[in-house]
């Protein structure tokens, strides 16, 4: 029988459904909650503007929703528009708070420069209000080769966004230098976990988030109803 769910309910059913580090604790954010009803280890969960997201082996589109997300295994209702095909990656940290990660700042301007070259469709930039940092790693030149924001969702949770190499220096282990430092950054920070969006055809950089310790929690369509 179907049941409705509060906010801190839907937390505590998603995590005995999925484990800790589940699709729900990273993408709902408690003041953005509309509703939420689980039916046999399925959960549909609406938010405030009406947007959707469906998880579990019976996971289909609630008949009010316009935009929503669904498993890639589901089948979406006739009609509906691909908005995009993702993965969403978590994985566990030790918190440290540590001061000895401490990061050389890059100029805006550069960071912007260097994403507008190698990485034009980055989810952030320099000034965006999510962002709390951006960390970088140098190449034997002492100049900028791959770099990337460690952002704060609504959520509260952190995530890496705009993670970016330089072109002439892919293939040589910089993404995976990379990412390493932005989790040791996040653990620094004092979070017990971080996660990360990648497109679903993206299988190299796919590879460098499993290398650095991520789990794959989620494959999905986004969609829009014509």
């Amino acid at each position: 029988m179907a049941t409705h769910l509060t906010f801190p309910q839907l937390l505590a059913s998603a995590e005995e459904l999925f484990g800790g580090n589940n699709y729900v604790r990273f993408a709902i954010a408690e003041d953005r909650f509309g509703d939420a009803i689980i039916d046999d280890e399925t959960i549909w969960i609406t938010n405030n503007e009406g947007f959707g997201i469906a998880l579990g082996p019976q996971a289909s589109s609630l008949t009010e929703w316009q935009r929503f997300t669904l498993p890639r295994v589901s089948e979406p209702p006739e009609g509906s528009l691909i908005r995009g095909t993702w993965d969403f990656y978590a994985a566990s940290l030790v918190p440290t708070r540590s001061r000895t990660l401490a990061i050389t700042p890059l100029p805006d301007e550069l960071i912007s420069d260097f994403l507008a070259l190698h990485s034009p469709d980055a989810s952030v930039a320099p000034g965006d209000s999510e962002v709390i940092t951006w960390v970088h790693v140098s190449d034997t030149n002492e100049q900028t080769a791959a770099l990337g924001a460690i952002v704060k969702w609504q959520s509260g949770e952190l995530c890496l966004a705009s993670i970016a190499t330089h072109s002439d220096h892919r293939g040589k282990g910089l993404a995976t230098r990379l990412v390493s430092k932005m989790v040791e950054t996040c653990a620094s920070l004092g979070a017990s976990r971080v996660g990360l969006g990648v497109y679903a055809e993206n299988n190299a950089a796919k590879q460098v988030y499993q290398n650095c310790g991520f789990t794959l929690i989620n494959e999905f369509t986004s969609y829009s109803k014509s």
